[in-house]
């Protein structure tokens, strides 16, 4: 299958960003990052990517087995609340709303799930009003730089 460039321009977690979170916090992520992507109901080819970095990120090889078994059979991971680095808390939280954005759509079961991820991240429910729509707009704003592509692949190049 083919990946479309129509998406949202991915947005990952860089490597040497990971060196800096504890062991814990990562297998806090890369079960979250799971739990939004079984909660679509359907892997997308722009989320394949995500997934594979979410298991990766763990060095446990029982837990990337629960986490293949778990996308495999469409079922929820249990996960506790994120109490190791507090720091980084805004930036998971924003790396998550781009995650529900990545195949260019808001699935009401991404919602609910991003929703209870936010009290998981200790942060009060209208939290995930204010990153939802800054997802929105920027699925918007995507679109429209989708179709200005469009446009643009037209037009007679002008040499100047």
């Amino acid at each position: 299958m083919e990946e479309s460039y129509n998406s949202i321009v991915e947005f990952r977690i860089i490597p040497e960003c990971l060196e800096k979170i504890s062991e814990d916090s990562k297998v806090w992520l890369a079960v979250a990052i799971s739990n939004i992507l079984i909660s679509d109901k359907q892997l997308a080819p722009e989320e394949k990517g995500y997934f594979k970095d979410a298991v990766m990120m763990v060095e446990n090889e029982d837990l990337q087995k629960q986490l293949l078994e778990a996308m495999k059979n469409r079922e929820i991971l249990e996960m506790g609340d994120l109490t190791d680095d507090r720091e980084f808390a805004g930036h998971f939280f924003f790396f998550l709303g781009m995650l529900i954005a990545a195949d260019g759509k808001i699935k009401n079961s991404e919602v609910k799930m991003l929703s209870k991820i936010c009290g998981k991240l200790g942060f009060p429910p209208d939290s995930s009003r204010m990153v939802l729509s800054w997802v929105s707009e920027l699925i918007k704003l995507n679109n429209d730089r989708n179709k200005i592509i469009e446009e643009l692949k037209e037009l007679k190049p002008v040499f100047v």
